[in-house]
């Protein structure tokens, strides 16, 4: 076999096409944290993006790896995955997660060292923790109920998001926290979505999803009154980032300018809450594999979740670029 149909394989194992939801999450990250652009010259950023890539294909990969008799069940793009797996080895899979691992905490051991601070080692190893007890038996915490919750949240949006912003602000205040934690309640909200469709192959197969868990249209209540508590949190958080600092954009401050700003991201988040809300008046109105049947039509979950984050790093641009402007 050629390098391009290892790299191709490794790439389907590691969800690749996730990253159009990542890269404006990295952007928007850069813009809560950043007081200029020239942050972006510093090495040490760049060591954190390649941590952040190192252990969110990771993520992915064990996924891969444990669900692959699984997911020869599942939908035709996911019959792809089980077969990287197999061209790739298994030997090979469990040396590539011990690798991606070491290498991003040897990366952040030269990033704890620089910045004299253990914060960003801690932060690693609580999401490699989280990261790794997923998909990984005896933990699995993606079968285990509400530790799906906890460890989703923390291991794919909550820990990458502080990390990132550690390193580029130096420092983690108040005001940033709170719009992090908006939109990982958020987007754990829309990662819903994803679990929803393949709820007749994980009932079949005996993964306890939250949708098998809970039911269907449980879950997707779950699913909706999540992101409308991310939501608030997340607009009490760009209010909090905004008033205290006395920050304006053309000649506009305060209260004013948090509302301009909403809209914003309620215009990003219009595709993946609308979505959401069209599965769940499915399981009203369908019998269940119709149903699901829908929800694969119309679900486009990377899309739904670059659609989000992409409202967010608007918002932050703007207020980034009108304070370099000011």
């Amino acid at each position: 076999m050629s390098f391009g149909s290892y790299l191709s394989a490794y790439l389907k194992t590691s969800r690749s096409e996730y990253l159009l939801a990542e890269i404006p999450g990295l952007l928007a990250i850069f813009f809560i944290g950043a007081s200029s652009l020239f942050r972006l010259l510093d090495p040490l950023i760049w060591e954190g993006v390649a941590v952040f890539i190192l252990l969110y294909f990771m993520g992915f990969i064990i996924n891969a790896y444990t669900d692959q008799e699984i997911d020869k069940n599942y939908t035709i793009f996911k019959n792809k995955i089980p077969d990287a797996v197999a061209l790739i080895g298994r030997g090979n899979i469990r040396a590539l997660i011990v690798g991606q691992i070491l290498g991003a905490f040897l990366i952040t051991v030269h990033i704890s060292y620089v910045m004299g601070s253990w914060i960003p080692l801690a932060l690693v190893a609580a999401g490699t923790f989280f990261g790794v007890g997923y998909s990984l038996p005896p933990l699995q915490f993606k079968v285990r109920g509400w530790l799906h919750a906890v460890s989703l949240i923390i291991s794919a949006f909550l820990v990458p998001a502080l990390y990132l912003l550690y390193i580029i602000a130096g420092a983690i205040t108040l005001a940033p926290v709170i719009l992090v934690v908006g939109f990982s309640l958020l987007h754990y909200g829309i990662a819903f979505a994803n679990q929803a469709i393949d709820y007749l192959e994980d009932k079949t197969n005996g993964v306890n999803s939250p949708p098998v868990l809970w039911g269907m249209e449980n879950s997707l209540k779950v699913a909706l009154s999540t992101i409308a508590v991310g939501m608030a949190v997340e607009f009490f958080g760009l209010y909090f980032f905004i008033v205290p600092s006395g920050a304006s954009l053309l000649g506009v401050s305060g209260l004013p300018l948090v509302l301009l700003l909403i809209p914003v991201l309620l215009v990003g988040y219009y595709i993946p809450v609308s979505g959401l809300y069209k599965m769940y008046r499915a399981t009203l109105t369908r019998p269940i594999e119709e149903a699901v049947r829908y929800m694969k039509e119309i679900c486009h979950y990377n899309q739904w979740q670059a659609s989000g984050i992409t409202g967010l790093m608007f918002a932050m641009a703007i207020l980034f670029f009108g304070a370099m402007a000011a």
